[in-house]
């Protein structure tokens, strides 16, 4: 590891395209700028962002001339090996993996393409909610875990970027569960947070050449950076990259809850930049998803019928278009409270408001941008 690099540092590097040699020069430019980690004689993990089977060009995934210059910058630097893998929300890895372009960059480079449907048992005994987790063997069996996200907006989060990635660590739809079991906004952040300290991603390559704005994760719209981010910190590169696209970063959940607490080895105090001048580069109007602001008093005090209808006028529900929906039943199956479900004479799926929870699973799995987020207020 190079300790002359405070693990804070994180990386900026102009890079305007995809074209490959371009991707290729600006991730060794800002992996070696970070302060990369030893890898010499390792095993590498590398963990793209597989969110759904989408071309490349919608942005919703890790871009696959990132990965293959990552891929070739860890060889470069030593590693004995070098593997690839996600778990998507609900489609199939290698049927993902295909579409995307990642699975064939993955190997085209020589690196294998490993399985996430197995898990194993981890403990997290510094953790602050969850103290064991299932999460992919392949993960538990590499040495070092690279964390090779996208940057997008993301309607539960706010933003999505090298911490959340780690969430397809958690095979299939056991992440599904997960939703059910911390529905709101702040202890499911709490949950990302821990299974960062779980999974130990030793360093962070963001694609942010092309981000996704508006309703994100997924059927938001494309929009143009230019950069590629690098950190050993993933906090502190989420840190840098949600402020980039006009958020403060203290109202991104888990961003938050890592600032506050030690246990995470986080710091926004010794975030240090390096390449690139963060300000100068911030991308002026990015449509964002608005931040919710829920007062702690109101939540403590108030009954809880009266918060539930307070909260259920003013967070944005999941509205569905029989024009647009396909019944891929993608939405239905990853569901984790069963709010939804096909009926006679309606092409979409009927949404029970009563038991939905806001996790927004289903907007993030549709792949024909056939639901909408909309508030009563």
């Amino acid at each position: 590891m190079n300790l002359e690099t405070p693990k804070h540092t994180v990386a900026l590097q102009d890079c305007q395209d995809y074209d490959q040699a371009r991707v290729d020069a600006a991730i060794s430019s800002a992996c070696i700028a970070a302060g990369f980690p030893d890898v010499a004689g390792k095993s590498v993990l590398l963990k793209p962002n597989l969110l759904n089977a989408s071309d490349p060009q919608r942005a919703a995934t890790t871009h696959p001339s990132v990965l293959r210059a990552a891929i070739r910058f860890v060889k470069s630097r030593g590693a004995a090996s070098v593997s690839v893998g996600d778990s998507p929300g609900w489609q199939a890895q290698d049927m993902v993996g295909g579409k995307t372009g990642i699975m064939e960059a993955a190997k085209a480079e020589g690196a294998a393409w490993v399985d996430f449907s197995e898990g194993a048992s981890v403990e997290v005994p510094e953790a602050r909610l969850i103290r064991r987790f299932e999460i992919a063997k392949a993960i538990l069996a590499a040495d070092i875990i690279i964390t090779v996200p996208k940057l997008k907006t993301h309607g539960l989060m706010y933003y999505t970027g090298a911490v959340k990635n780690l969430f397809g660590a958690i095979p299939g739809f056991k992440k599904s569960a997960f939703h059910l079991r911390f529905p709101g906004r702040e202890e499911f952040a709490m949950m990302i947070a821990d299974l960062a300290l779980a999974v130990k991603p030793a360093f962070a390559i963001m694609d942010a050449v092309t981000g996704m704005e508006g309703q994100g994760p997924n059927n938001g719209t494309p929009r143009h950076i230019g950069l590629i981010l690098a950190s050993r910190n993933s906090f502190a590169l989420d840190w840098v990259g949600s402020s980039l696209i006009g958020y403060d970063p203290v109202d991104v959940p888990y961003l938050k809850i890592a600032a506050d607490d030690e246990r995470y080895g986080f710091n926004p105090k010794k975030i240090n930049t390096v390449g690139e001048d963060p300000a100068a580069r911030a991308i002026r109007h990015f449509e964002l998803v608005r931040v919710l602001h829920e007062n702690d008093f109101f939540r403590k005090f108030m009954p809880a019928w009266l918060h539930r209808a307070a909260r259920n006028l003013t967070v944005a529900k999941p509205y569905f278009s029989d024009e647009r929906c396909v019944r891929c039943s993608g939405c239905v199956q990853i569901c984790p409270a069963g709010a939804l479900a096909f009926v006679p004479d309606k092409q979409a799926p009927a949404v029970d408001y009563s038991a939905c929870i806001r996790c927004y699973c289903c907007d993030e799995v549709c792949p024909e941008d056939a639901i909408r987020l909309r508030r009563t207020l």
